[in-house]
């Protein structure tokens, strides 16, 4: 796996991805090879009407051998929206981003960023 050089990027391209959590671990972002991914946001939102409900995000820096957790179980209350990114979040190719929550289908995830393609 070489590092990306980010003086000979040939490629910059938007990354949107956005899904209702589960209750299971689960990758939104898996890096591929030759890329690297600048993270610029990542927001949650209960959607649930009712129930304050959980959310986790982790990241994989080493092809989902392990997780490192940027939140883990943080409540958010209903109808509440966080962002959990203070400054950008850099991934290397093979890096994942997972997230998870405590009920299923009460938490969105929205991550905004760039793919800097190799």
């Amino acid at each position: 796996m070489a590092q990306i050089n980010m003086a000979n990027v040939a490629t910059i391209k938007p990354v949107l991805q956005s899904a209702t959590l589960g209750t299971s671990l689960t990758t939104i972002l898996d890096v591929p090879g030759d890329s690297m991914m600048k993270i610029d946001s990542i927001y949650l939102s209960n959607i649930d009407g009712t129930n304050t409900a959980t959310a986790s995000v982790a990241v994989s820096k080493d092809n989902g051998s392990s997780q490192q957790y940027i939140i883990k179980a943080v409540p958010i209350p209903p109808g509440t929206s966080i962002s959990i990114l203070d400054t950008p979040l850099y991934l290397d190719e093979t890096d994942l981003l997972y997230h998870q929550a405590s009920a299923a289908s009460d938490i969105d995830i929205v991550v905004s960023g760039v793919e800097m393609i190799d």
